[in-house]
């Protein structure tokens, strides 16, 4: 199972298309949909769609291979074979999908135990009322933040990171086609640099990051 494909919503389909085109090849499928704005699903590509779907519906998942409901976020299966269909060059590398939940526990019975996708790390900073869950997905990573303690708010796509092998050499290629992207800057996590990029056209939050 890996990340194959995300899908968009946005009320300018043909301005967030134009966006996404500007930041180059990425290895991960774009689909600009109309609708309100923002990271509407991810799609999952697995090797027997079928297959999968009836397992996750008897994990107790509510959906089908057209839309699985996860704390209320779609999720979507569709055939993989492997290098088939990606370019065989991209300027940029799908790192990881961040999830916002108000409830960490559930979430992780429903991206570990349900879906399967590989728990690898699970963070809490007491001090500052967070804790992270790190899943792996294929070659890409589902991170999920969420408080100490449950809320029950209710869960959001909080935005894409996108992997570059050349940081400045990307934010450069950005700035001389007319996006703006924030200065390099050390990321959280050790050993990495990461540039925001400022583009409301995108339709989600947008981060580079390069890995030391």
């Amino acid at each position: 199972m890996r990340i194959t494909g995300l899908i968009i919503t946005s009320p300018d389909v043909a301005a967030t298309q134009d966006a996404w085109r500007r930041l180059g090849t990425l290895d991960r499928e774009i689909e600009v949909t109309p609708g309100e704005g923002g990271l509407a699903a991810v799609v999952l590509g697995v090797d027997d769609v079928a297959a999968t779907e009836r397992l996750l519906q008897r994990r107790g998942l509510d959906g089908d291979a057209g839309g699985f409901d996860l704390g209320g976020l779609t999720w979507r299966l569709a055939p993989f074979v492997e290098g088939e269909g990606r370019p065989s060059s991209t300027d940029l590398v799908l790192d990881h999908v961040v999830v916002r939940t108000g409830d960490a526990e559930r979430t992780a019975a429903d991206l570990g135990a349900r879906v399967g996708l590989d728990l690898r790390l699970d963070r809490r900073l007491t001090e500052h009322g967070f804790r992270g869950l790190f899943f792996r997905c294929g070659d890409a990573v589902v991170e999920v933040a969420a408080p100490i303690e449950p809320t029950g708010e209710p869960d959001s796509f909080g935005g894409l990171a996108w992997r570059s092998a050349n940081i400045e050499a990307t934010r450069e290629r950005f700035v001389a086609g007319g996006v703006e992207v924030s200065e390099v800057r050390t990321g959280r996590k050790p050993g990495t640099r990461v540039a925001t990029v400022r583009d409301r056209a995108l339709g989600t939050p947008t981060l580079l990051i390069e890995q030391g």
